[in-house]
């Protein structure tokens, strides 16, 4: 509660224009929202490049006097919306997720999805099958077992109902789990 006011407080200083507040929301989420984007494009340089503009397209938003609700969820929905932007300048149709990076997201950021899942598994060969779940499947488990988000982060994320996040980590979890015994089978 004391880290929503604290950061609330942050927000207010940085619409009034001060840089060194909008330096802390920059410290405070600049690796997650790297993270976030890596995890979709999967090259460090496009995933610099992408935070920066992400950060900067806060920037203009926040001394253009926008109001902001969520600091986190309007970061991640301006980072969402950049890769997004990304892909189509691209003129690619699906968005690859090719995760190589063990320092960005390491094999224990997943022992709390390895744990949904009961069982001991291969944590590379958990890597792999997320990277195969469609779009927004990937997103959710994403924010949820690797980033650690709350059901209703996400949802303020994605701008989706609890209910909706929910139902999307249920079916994501199923299929993660047909995958793994389509494994153990084949």
């Amino acid at each position: 509660m004391k880290e929503k006011f604290t950061e609330r407080i942050i927000l207010i200083k940085a619409l009034q224009g001060n840089k060194k507040a909008f330096g802390y929301i920059f410290d405070k989420y600049n690796k997650k929202i790297y993270r976030f984007i890596f995890f979709k494009v999967s090259k460090h340089e496009a995933a610099e490049d992408l935070t920066s503009q992400v950060f900067l397209k806060a920037w203009e938003y926040i001394i253009n006097k926008n109001k902001i609700d969520n600091l986190q969820a309007f970061l991640y929905q301006v980072a969402r919306n950049t890769v997004i932007d990304y892909y189509r300048s691209k003129e690619r149709e699906e968005l690859p997720l090719i995760y190589e990076d063990k320092d960005t997201v390491s094999q224990e950021k997943i022992v709390f999805l390895d744990r949904e899942l009961d069982g001991k598994i291969d944590k590379e060969k958990l890597l792999k099958i997320i990277n195969n779940l469609r779009g927004q499947y990937r997103e959710v488990i994403t924010l949820r077992y690797v980033e650690e988000y709350s059901i209703n982060e996400i949802s303020k994320i994605l701008n989706k109902s609890k209910v909706n996040i929910r139902v999307m980590i249920h079916r994501a979890l199923k299929d993660i789990k047909e995958m793994l015994t389509d494994q153990k089978n084949g």
